[in-house]
């Protein structure tokens, strides 16, 4: 559900330089060698990609701003196409390659190196998912957006940029782009050397019910009752809350046409607890000792899952996703009964009413299936990382009988879980499989960077 998920100057290019003519000599011109060709030029050579240079905000590396020509349908030549937009971080065509799965949009305005890349001095590049827009075929045949066609643009990308960047490769990516990173090595499990997925669930069903037990062990009983009254005082001041959504869309310029105010609400209510502990902890449990007013109540909600996440704007860019959960992923199921008596939609909370009319998606329980056979099977070098308290936690992948695979639990945190969060010797583990993956040794960032991490809402 997205609100669990979530939460410079150009450069003209510059022609390729085949032939440099040495000066005063009658030898015949020769072509450089890749290394004293500028790294642009290279990728700006690479048929079907268009780059851009933008200002770097990371000290050390030239950041490019990239779109490559992708068929909609792999599986069907000369079809459709679509332009993929990717975010490269540049450092060294020699260090190692970290080939970032966001499965959401990708944001050209918010740099910064993820763990991986940043224990390694590696490159880094973050690639758009088909369907979020601007990355999406026109006119868009829905039945193509899969977890195979998605890791075939991933496949297509390493492919042509293997032979630029020679130094070994891992893919990696936070809870969404998690899973995206595992689905494409169970269809190319050879294009890169290891896989570091945060807190990705990997989910039966579009209401897997393995949420709701794990959800309601969350918290002290105190803290429990308190999120659970919220919840029912939203219901019960439907009218005030209902005049808040409309101010708060007044003022931001909000509509609801697609799924409506009212149903915005209670979905935002039914997700409260949910998104409670994915993204905060015990110690912000509202006070019960003091009766809250319409304020308090709004405040609250506004603040841990709004209702305007699921307004049209909203709706629309994170349709996709739900389009995948409705189709291959997946859905948490969430608790409902405690309010069963004060809501207008009960059960409202699936995938399908997060898409625009005229959609009609086909659950395949085997995709899913799949995926778990080829990790217990066949797969290798997988790393999984998750938070204790995170509900995504409960789906979290199993490694079964995978080969030099770890999958670690880091005490305290949310879906904000890291590799710096894990305890020892966990940590030390994970950070020796990727010195073995890469041949680089990882190095930790200094503790101020590590405490500043941790406030951010959203995984690494």
């Amino acid at each position: 559900m997205m609100s669990r998920f979530m939460r410079g100057a150009s450069r003209l290019a510059a022609p390729l330089a085949l032939v440099l003519l040495p000066a005063c000599s009658d030898e015949p011109a020769t072509t450089p060698p890749p290394a004293e060709i500028d790294i642009f030029d290279r990728l700006q050579a690479i048929p079907g990609m268009v780059v851009t240079e933008e200002n770097s905000g990371v000290e050390g590396y030239r950041y490019f701003v990239m779109e490559y020509e992708q068929p909609a349908d792999h599986g069907a030549e000369g079809g459709p196409v679509f332009r993929q937009r990717l975010l490269l971080h540049h450092r060294d065509e020699a260090a190692p390659f970290v080939l970032g799965t966001s499965g959401y949009n990708v944001n050209p305005t918010r740099q910064r190196l993820r763990e991986p890349a940043s224990f390694l001095e590696a490159n880094q590049l973050f690639v758009e998912q088909r369907f979020f827009t601007p990355s999406r075929p026109e006119p868009a045949d829905w039945s193509l957006l899969t977890i195979e066609q998605a890791a075939a643009d991933h496949h297509r990308i390493v492919d042509v940029l293997k032979p630029i960047y020679t130094g070994k490769w891992i893919s990696s990516g936070a809870s969404k782009g998690g899973m995206t990173s595992v689905y494409h090595r169970r269809f190319f499990p050879d294009d890169v050397d290891g896989t570091v997925a945060y807190v990705a669930p990997h989910s039966f069903g579009t209401q897997d019910a393995r949420y709701l037990d794990f959800v309601a062990s969350l918290g002290s009983s105190t803290c429990k009752d308190a999120l659970r009254y919220f919840q029912r005082e939203v219901l019960l001041r439907r009218t005030a809350m209902l005049e808040r959504i409309d101010a708060q869309a007044t003022m931001d310029g909000l509509t609801y046409d697609l799924l409506g105010r009212e149903k915005a609400l209670e979905v935002a209510t039914l997700q409260l607890v949910f998104t409670f502990w994915q993204y905060y902890d015990e110690s912000i449990c509202p006070d019960m000792t003091v009766a809250p007013t319409d304020d308090d109540v709004w405040t609250f909600l506004d603040e841990i899952v709004s209702p305007s996440l699921f307004s049209d704007e909203e709706f629309l860019t994170y349709e996709p996703y739900y389009w995948q959960a409705a189709t291959e992923l997946g859905y948490p199921a969430v608790e409902e009964s405690h309010i069963a008596d004060l809501l207008q939609f009960p059960g409202i909370d699936v995938p399908e009413t997060y898409l625009t009319p005229g959609k009609t998606p086909v659950f395949e329980a085997s995709a899913m299936q799949d995926i778990s056979t080829w990790i217990s099977a066949e797969g290798e070098r997988l790393l999984f990382v998750y938070g204790e308290t995170d509900p995504y936690t409960a789906a979290a992948f199993e490694v079964g009988n995978a080969k030099d695979s770890y999958r670690f639990l880091a005490p305290g945190l949310n879906h904000s879980a890291s590799i710096v969060d894990l305890s020892e010797p966990d940590r030390a583990k994970a950070l020796d499989a990727l010195e073995a993956w890469t041949g680089v040794t990882p190095v930790l960032p200094p503790e101020t960077a590590i405490r500043e991490r941790r406030t951010r809402r959203d995984p690494d």
